[in-house]
């Protein structure tokens, strides 16, 4: 190296950076999405001589929200099913420490902003990380002491600005030492994003303050030829080594200890239920009503359609619930754990347990399979029966002839069969139609953000998801959601061509009200302009205006036939359907008639 004006060596700024980089690639992070800005420039620089060396993968996003949903989605892709280190990712060296990981998989990833107003736009992501446990590592570049609460442009009181949603915070001074102690914070902030050594996953900030100047005193060389994955540049840092934080396993409870065989009882899975949910519903031989998002919908034991056989002759007769996850799409769902004439018991390794009306007899933290079926050998047969009238019963209102023109039901019908790459859904009527509707084979690769189960975010996570997995991905969503995210559908002109589909279920506006109670004739003069909030904006002129291929399936067939191709790139196929608010009364209608 030769060395710039003013001396040899780093300076203080760039020596920070630098360490900071080396300590989370020796972590294990393997992704770090970085927003432009001028005082997280040091970092910048570290993370461009970390990924010229193949330690690090990095995307840059203009837009912060984006960005911490970018991070989202990269994070979930490490626990879909066969996931590795997300293709082209670097590999994990253990001599540096290993790779931390909560249980569920996900992936420590780290984003990095400028100082500001670009910490607070990363809320509503970090938020949703913290309630749905994902280890987001939130790196935020501040001004030194001297510079802060005295009128200094850019600046504001960033420590703090994220609570309560982050796990701990970490406030880097300006000039600290880049030696063993800031590389054990550094370890220290990603064990806890991970729920190590026990503990609830979820994101935490470190704050860095960086004096100027803030640009290297070494030259920056030209990027090489082809993507340079693999070339470490002059200057890169030199392994390190960081404390290895293992978990605390819980030890689980024994079946017969937690539940009792003679009463009867189903098994709620909803998002992020335990892994093992589908196995214990087939060892105690009980119905599993699992969520689409669960996880445990493979399992032999998933019996479909839980709204609707909830709310049928079957609902009453449940003795005992065991539930996994957090479930949250159905209010036939919420009323059972609601009702206080049954026993509750609730699995959870993580506070907050989901005991949403306080009816639960037990919480464990982890439990072990039944060592035999319950007794009631009928009440079980009695559900899948049920079960499988409900399907037939729908047959005519989810899977209508190709010339049909889609509707809600049908068109959530359609791409819970297309089986091709990962599944993700928007918040709103979109998961909860798939819920309604979803059956026969199950699917272990689907994905909402039901942690806030908002809509921000939803195209970024899908476009995380996609670049984090290496795998193709399918995202279905509203016309609103849609537009709430379209500037992530952006890519950078370095950025590679993630490979995935957004599906806009596009009922001009917000038809998930129209089936409540704000959907009542006599409030319709308040509806559109409040609720409906249809948008004059042309979906498919916006996609093609950020490079992506765009169409519309006006007939169910259309759609059909664009879900059975091969995901390739970014393509938005665009749905009209219609707001209907009697169409789920007219599914409930034909659910009964096939009681």
């Amino acid at each position: 190296m030769t060395p710039g004006p003013g001396g040899p060596g780093p300076h203080p700024s760039e020596a920070l950076a630098e360490a900071v980089v080396a300590a989370l690639a020796a972590c294990g992070v393997r992704d770090v999405v970085y927003c432009p800005g001028s005082r997280s420039a040091p970092m910048a620089y570290a993370l461009d001589r970390a990924v010229r060396a193949g330690v690090l993968r990095a995307r840059v996003r203009l837009d912060e929200r984006g960005a911490a949903f970018l991070a989202v989605g990269i994070s979930r892709a490490g626990a879909l099913p066969g996931s590795d280190e997300g293709g082209s990712a670097p590999a994990a060296d253990p001599s540096r420490g290993g790779s931390m990981r909560q249980a569920a998989g996900m992936r420590p990833v780290a984003v990095v902003t400028t100082s500001g107003g670009a910490v607070a736009e990363l809320h509503a992501g970090v938020a949703e990380a913290a309630h749905s446990g994902v280890p987001l590592i939130v790196v935020s570049a501040d001004r030194p002491v001297e510079m802060r609460g005295v009128g200094a442009s850019q600046t504001t009181d960033q420590p703090g600005l994220l609570t309560p949603h982050v796990r701990g915070v970490w406030d880097i001074p300006a000039g600290t030492a880049p030696d063993g102690r800031l590389t054990a914070l550094v370890a220290r902030a990603v064990a806890t994003a991970c729920g190590l050594p026990a503990g609830a996953p979820g994101p935490v900030h470190v704050n860095i303050g960086f004096r100027d100047p803030l640009v290297p005193r070494v030259a920056v060389p030209p990027a090489p030829a082809g993507d340079g994955a693999a070339t470490r540049a002059p200057g890169a840092s030199a392994p390190v080594r960081v404390t290895r934080v293992a978990r605390a396993e819980p030890r689980p409870w024994r079946w017969e200890d937690a539940v009792d065989p003679d009463l009867r009882t189903v098994l709620v899975a909803g998002d992020g239920a335990d892994p093992e949910a589908g196995h214990w519903a087939l060892a105690a031989g009980i119905p599993l009503l699992a969520e689409p998002t669960s996880g445990a919908t493979t399992s032999g034991a998933w019996t479909a359609h839980q709204q609707t056989l909830l709310s049928g002759p079957l609902g009453p007769g449940v003795q005992q619930v065991v539930v996994t996850g957090r479930p949250t799409l159905s209010r036939p769902v919420g009323a059972l754990l609601a009702r206080g004439d049954i026993r509750i018991v609730v699995q959870s390794g993580d506070l907050p347990w989901t005991d949403v009306a306080g009816q639960a007899e037990l919480v464990v933290p982890a439990l072990g399979a039944a060592t035999a079926r319950h007794r009631d050998a009928r009440w079980t047969e009695e559900w899948a029966r049920s079960a499988e009238s409900v399907t037939r019963a729908l047959l005519p209102l989810t899977e209508p002839a190709d010339d049909a023109a889609p509707t809600l039901v049908s068109a959530a019908r359609a791409v819970w069969n297309a089986g091709t790459g990962t599944l993700l859904l928007g918040a709103s009527n979109t998961v909860r139609a798939v819920d309604l509707v979803a059956s026969g084979r199950g699917r272990a690769d689907v994905v909402s953000n039901r942690g806030l189960a908002g809509i921000d975010g939803t195209i970024a996570t899908a476009l995380g998801l996609a670049w984090g997995s290496g795998g193709p991905v399918r995202a279905v969503m509203g016309d609103l959601t849609f537009l709430h995210d379209a500037s992530s559908l952006m890519l950078s002109a370095s950025d590679t061509e993630p490979d995935a589909q957004i599906v806009v279920l596009d009922d001009q506006g917000g038809g998930i009200f129209a089936g409540l109670e704000h959907g009542d004739p006599a409030l319709a003069g308040a509806f559109e302009t409040f609720f409906g909030t249809a948008q004059a904006s042309s979906i498919v002129g916006i996609a093609r205006a950020h490079g992506a291929r765009a169409t519309t399936a006006r007939t169910i067939g259309q759609l059909r036939a664009r879900l059975a191709r091969p995901v390739r790139g970014r393509e938005v196929v665009h749905v009209p359907i219609p707001r209907d608010p009697e169409l789920l009364a007219r599914v409930r209608l034909a659910c009964r008639a096939g009681h």
